[in-house]
């Protein structure tokens, strides 16, 4: 039986298109953060990942980089000036599984 409130279609939506793969847990937030940011004209960086707070500590945010970086999700640049330094871009891919993401939400809070 499908519900009628919105917010239990959301929660529903959640709960079903939850990634069962526990190493991609928490990484669509990060995608979420740098579209923002890359609307906002901000680059983004580990150290603004970890600074926000919202994502984990400095190890957490790497595998979270590591995971995302290796599904093709996010491309990462080393700073020219210093290598520890890493810039943090959405790719193609990225940008299309948030697309695809939004759509899919949109679809059920509408239905």
């Amino acid at each position: 039986m499908k519900s009628k409130n919105p917010y239990v279609r959301l929660l529903n939506f959640m709960r079903v298109s939850n990634n069962s793969d526990s190493s991609f847990a928490g990484c669509e937030e990060v995608l979420a953060y740098m579209h923002e940011a890359a609307a906002n004209g901000k680059s983004v960086k580990i150290t603004d990942l970890v600074q926000s707070l919202q994502f984990g500590t400095g190890p957490t945010v790497h595998r979270k980089v590591v995971e995302l970086h290796s599904r093709g999700l996010i491309e990462v640049q080393r700073s020219a000036t210093d290598g520890r330094a890493k810039s943090l871009a959405l790719s193609d891919a990225g940008t299309k599984h948030l697309d695809q993401r939004s759509k899919s939400l949109k679809a059920v809070l509408q239905g």
